[in-house]
């Protein structure tokens, strides 16, 4: 009984030694270099776009200053995307779907009539006629106007000078030396100063570059003389407050001292009020002694002022008013008025 060979052996191992079989292989090579191919086509279709950029911002024909950025911003996603943008048409359309307000008002009109504008499949006459209708009205005269009263502020960065300067520079029909001079003359005089220290420059580059070191050394120092003073501000405003703490703390305690001086004086005071006697009784309406009062102190030979014995009114220790001690002195019992009868008493008699 024969044993069956495995099928494996049935088949040569070596498949480059038997005859026809290499341009088999190379025609299995070549299809599979295109499987490849079409593989990462594929992948790649289907991968996200490393960078997107972002949509222009909606113009609406109020402001002409805003035109030149949104052409700009249109042109940018063009570029980015010109398998999308092979023709004029849908640029025309793309920037016709960014308009708003009175800007596609402008539009829609003619976007209605037939046959269809020129400009609808021209995207140099679409530019034109956004700019005949919303740009300047001679933007290189009123270019050369801003560029000459362009000056850098004090507060400001040299960098956002220059950022405007070169705005306006493109829009300009200036030799390179005009705008050197130009460039120049609006920098701030600290800048200027210390350009005495440097060689003279020749090229609007160089110029811009020296200027912008020079600013950001000034900003560098600035901010250095901003923390030192802060600091420092920060140390006085703590002496100040331990200051001020010691202050409170020492006028609290007056305030505590004077509180219980006139705690005091309220006890006192309510004290004399109890000790001192009613005398309402004894004196009269202008404040001298009843006749009542004077003849019991008389009979009693109690001093007419203090009501104490041994002594007399002239003589008393505690009247220190030579016109009172007079008025006592003549003070006798006979000239104490006592009451007159009645008429009725008398007709009694």
């Amino acid at each position: 009984m024969s044993s069956t060979q495995p099928e494996s052996e049935q088949f040569p191992t070596d498949l480059d030694a038997q005859p026809g079989i290499q341009p088999i292989l190379a025609a299995d090579q070549t299809d599979g270099k295109f499987l490849a191919q079409a593989i990462d086509r594929i992948v790649k279709s289907n991968l996200p776009n490393k960078v997107k950029l972002r949509e222009p911002d909606p113009f609406d024909g109020s402001d002409t200053q805003k035109l030149r950025t949104f052409i700009l911003q249109c042109k940018l996603n063009f570029r980015d995307r010109s398998d999308l943008f092979q023709n004029d048409s849908t640029k025309v359309n793309y920037m016709l779907s960014h308009l708003k307000g009175s800007a596609l008002d402008c539009f829609e009109p003619t976007l209605l009539e037939t046959p269809e504008p020129a400009w609808l499949s021209d995207f140099a006459l679409f530019i034109e006629e956004l700019e005949a209708n919303f740009g300047t009205y001679d933007p290189i005269s009123e270019a050369e106007a801003k560029l000459e009263g362009l000056h850098m502020q004090e507060n400001h960065q040299a960098t956002k000078y220059f950022i405007k300067f070169m705005q306006l520079a493109t829009c300009v029909q200036w030799g390179k030396a005009a705008l050197l001079r130009q460039a120049y003359n609006g920098l701030v005089k600290c800048i200027k100063n210390d350009m005495v220290h440097h060689d003279k420059l020749t090229t609007l580059s160089g110029l811009r570059r020296l200027t912008q070191a020079i600013d950001a050394r000034y900003w560098e120092h600035h901010a250095e003389v901003s923390q030192e003073t802060t600091t420092s501000g920060t140390t006085t405003n703590k002496s100040e407050k331990s200051d001020t703490a010691k202050m409170d703390s020492k006028y609290k305690g007056k305030q505590k001292s004077a509180s219980s001086g006139s705690s005091q004086s309220k006890g006192s005071s309510l004290e004399l009020k109890k000790t001192t006697p009613d005398l309402s009784s004894k004196l009269r309406k202008d404040g001298k002694l009843a006749p009542q009062e004077q003849q019991c102190r008389l009979d009693k030979n109690l001093c007419l002022f203090c009501s104490a014995p041994g002594h007399v009114a002239k003589d008393c220790p505690k009247c220190t008013s030579s016109a009172a001690k007079a008025h006592a002195a003549k003070t006798t019992p006979e000239s104490i008025s006592t009451p007159k009868p009645s008429s009725s008493d008398a007709k009694k008699d």
